[in-house]
C-alpha cells in the first residue's frame, strides 16, 4: 500500500466522524447564510508572463517537518509582499499537519485568493472549502474515479477547480505534479511533457518540485508560466 492510500483511506475515516459532527445540509446553510462570492483564483493567474501560487505547508510525508516555527500568518504575508499571485494551504491534518484552521487565519488578513489543498474524495470537503475560505480546491485525478471527476468539476460555480488530469474541463484549471505521489520521486519534466501535448486553452500550473530561480526559466522557456511552489519557498531556499 502506498502513501497515499494511506492518506485517503485516513480522509475518508475521518469524513465520517466529519459528517457526524457537521452535516453537508448544515454546511450548506451556513453558506446560504453567508452568500459568498465566487473566488477570484483563475482570473489571479490569467495573462501573467510569470504567476507563483506559493505553498503555506508545515510538513509533508517526504520531507518530514519543513517549518519548525511554523507562523501561516507570517508566511501568507511575506509571500504577498513578495509578490505572489494567489496562496496554496495544506489542510490535510495528519500527513501534512496542516489545518482548516490556517486557511480561515489567513483567509483573514490577504487579500490574496486561497487554494485549498487537499485530498478531496467527497461533495462535502468542497463545500466545507467555500466555507473555510478557499477560492478553488484541487482534484487529484488518481484517487476519483471519472464519474466523480466530472461530478466535482461540476460544482465549478461554487469553487473554481485544479485538476490533475490531462482531459479537457473548461472550467478548469490544469495541474501537472511533477512529484510522483506514490514514490514521491519528483521530475520536473513531467510538466513539460503534457504540457506538449495538452491542446487546451486552460491554464496550466507546474506544481512541486520547482526548487530555483534556473527551474523557473527552464519551465519558462518551455511555454508553462504558472508554478505552485512550496517547499523551497517555506525553507527560505528559493
Amino acid at each position: 500500500m502506498t502513501i497515499l492510500n494511506d492518506i485517503v483511506k485516513n480522509t475518508k475515516a475521518k469524513l465520517v466522524e466529519k459528517k457526524a459532527a457537521v452535516s453537508l445540509d448544515e454546511i450548506k446553510l451556513q453558506l446560504s447564510r453567508l452568500d459568498l462570492p465566487k473566488g477570484k483564483f483563475k482570473a489571479s493567474l490569467a495573462g501573467k508572463a510569470e504567476a507563483v501560487i506559493a505553498e503555506i505547508k508545515k510538513a509533508s510525508p517526504s520531507a518530514g517537518i519543513i517549518s519548525e516555527n511554523f507562523d501561516p500568518i507570517q508566511k501568507a504575508q511575506e509571500y504577498e509582499a513578495f509578490g505572489a499571485a494567489a496562496l496554496s494551504i495544506l489542510t490535510e491534518e495528519d500527513f501534512f499537519l496542516g489545518s482548516n484552521q490556517y486557511l480561515e487565519d489567513v483567509k483573514a488578513i490577504t487579500s490574496l485568493p486561497i487554494l485549498r489543498k487537499d485530498f478531496m474524495v467527497d461533495e462535502y470537503q468542497i463545500y466545507e472549502a467555500k466555507l473555510i475560505g478557499a477560492d478553488c480546491i484541487l482534484l487529484i485525478a488518481s484517487i476519483l474515479s471519472d464519474i466523480e471527476i466530472t461530478d466535482f468539476v461540476a460544482l465549478a460555480d461554487l469553487i473554481e477547480v485544479i485538476i490533475r488530469k490531462k482531459q479537457h474541463f473548461n472550467n478548469a484549471l490544469i495541474g501537472v505534479n511533477n512529484r510522483n505521489l506514490k514514490t514521491f520521486e519528483v521530475d520536473i519534466n513531467n510538466s513539460v511533457n503534457l504540457k506538449n501535448s495538452f491542446s487546451g486553452d486552460n491554464i496550466f500550473i507546474a506544481e512541486s518540485g520547482i526548487k530555483n530561480k534556473d527551474d523557473l526559466s527552464y519551465l519558462k522557456e518551455r511555454g508553462i508560466s504558472v508554478f505552485l511552489i512550496g517547499e523551497s519557498l517555506m525553507r527560505g531556499s528559493f
